[in-house]
């Protein structure tokens, strides 16, 4: 696995390489199929005395992506921090997925259908001006490939990214849509319709 390492107004020493290095063998210890990881460290700007130097660590496993930020006093407690945090979102994803293949097999068994596919949901576009008008100034553009995916699949990497909604393609309906978390604690998901 091929590492990236970014850093914004912070040096990074052959002594930080290796320790990344073997943070991040520990965490393929415990999540062996990882495509691509990355990391971007970088000393924050802010007066106080506190933590000064932030981490931020992205890993892809093909299906899922995992994303994790956190502070420290120097480089070396940050990116202890979050490998800490992105282990245990490892520790989540293998929990859900394999209560997730539980739950298939025993639907399976029972000869249930495993679960009923929704559509999804395309967002309407804004004018630029009229988003500035309502919203406030488009301070930033993201763009991101979508892989293909089930429901289940959808709020699995909605969580694991602590989003509160994720766009994705469905698999099942063979259209994009928008998995959301609700306010009561539920998830919903909004499906395309042409008016």
């Amino acid at each position: 696995m091929e590492i990236k390492i970014q850093s914004r107004n912070l040096e990074i020493t052959p002594r930080a390489e290796n320790y990344i290095q073997k943070k991040f063998d520990r965490l393929e210890r415990h999540l062996s199929q990882i495509s691509d990881a990355k990391i971007e460290v970088s000393r924050s700007s802010g007066k106080s005395q506190g933590k000064s130097v932030v981490a931020q660590m992205t890993l892809s496993t093909g299906k899922y992506t995992l994303r994790g930020q956190d502070t420290g006093v120097n480089l070396f407690a940050a990116v202890d921090a979050v490998t800490d945090v992105v282990d245990r979102q490892i520790r989540r994803l293998k929990g859900k997925v394999y209560r997730s293949g539980q739950s298939r097999k025993a639907a399976r068994s029972a000869g249930q259908p495993e679960t009923a596919a929704l559509d999804e949901n395309d967002l309407d576009d804004l004018d630029r001006d009229e988003a500035e008008e309502e919203l406030g100034q488009l301070v930033r553009t993201k763009r991101f490939s979508i892989t293909p995916m089930s429901i289940e699949d959808a709020i699995l990497q909605m969580e694991l990214l602590d989003h509160s909604f994720f766009l994705f393609f469905n698999t099942d309906t063979e259209q994009y849509a928008v998995a959301y978390r609700r306010n009561d604690g539920g998830y919903g998901v909004i499906e395309p319709e042409t008016a």
